[in-house]
């Protein structure tokens, strides 16, 4: 009987400080992305390489690196267990962003799109100032992008694999929410089938979470 009602005592604060640590939060943010490796990418204009352009056309073909599309995302998140001073928890987030800018040097083209839908793992840190709260994350999905490489319509979104790590700080302002000050992520977006690319991704974001413990 005193092992049964030990048991069932042992059992019953796991339980209490599962919940009591449990928290789910939704966030909002302000994001831009930076994707490079537009040069080599093999949907690229075939005079892209400006030492193949000639006299006075040769800006009209050159195509830049990089594209910076900004827009913003919001997600849910869960944190479930506590290892010390770490919080484990999942997020899930989607992502908008997009540019009238191409990646054609001198030429506006059809702009550029990202849309992403990721899901990873992530974890909170304890520090000894209580209102600032680190974290990681590690996460994977679907990216759709025209790699700003759509120069003539019709706009063709591709499907890639996404991944990308994230590191930012969340800052306590009321006890249901905090200001993101500032996540940086980085990964790339893969593109499937026979013109496979890696395309490197780059992201700063801003913004609010809302959180509320279970």
């Amino acid at each position: 009987m005193i092992f049964r009602k030990a048991v069932l005592f042992l059992a019953a604060a796991i339980a209490t400080t599962t919940i009591a640590h449990a928290q789910f939060g939704v966030y909002g943010t302000v994001t831009v992305n930076r994707l490079s490796g537009q040069q080599s990418s093999p949907l690229a204009p075939a005079n892209a390489d400006p030492a193949g352009c000639m006299g006075l056309f040769a800006q009209t073909c050159q195509v830049n690196n990089s594209v910076d599309p900004i827009g913003g995302g919001g997600g849910v998140y869960y944190d479930f267990k506590t290892l010390g001073p770490v919080r484990l928890g999942a997020d899930v987030r989607g992502t908008v962003t997009n540019s009238n800018q191409g990646a054609e040097s001198f030429y506006r083209g059809q702009g550029t799109r990202i849309y992403s839908v990721l899901g990873g793992i992530r974890g909170t840190f304890h520090t000894p100032v209580q209102i600032i709260k680190p974290y990681i994350q590690v996460s994977v999905g679907l990216g759709r992008s025209d790699y700003g490489l759509s120069s003539t319509p019709p706009v063709v979104v591709h499907n890639n694999f996404q991944y990308e790590g994230f590191a930012g700080v969340d800052l306590k302002l009321l006890p249901i929410m905090d200001f993101r000050v500032v996540e940086l992520g980085l990964g790339a977006l893969s593109s499937f089938g026979t013109n496979g690319h890696t395309y490197p991704i780059g992201t700063i974001s801003s913004g609010v979470v809302f959180h509320l413990p279970f």
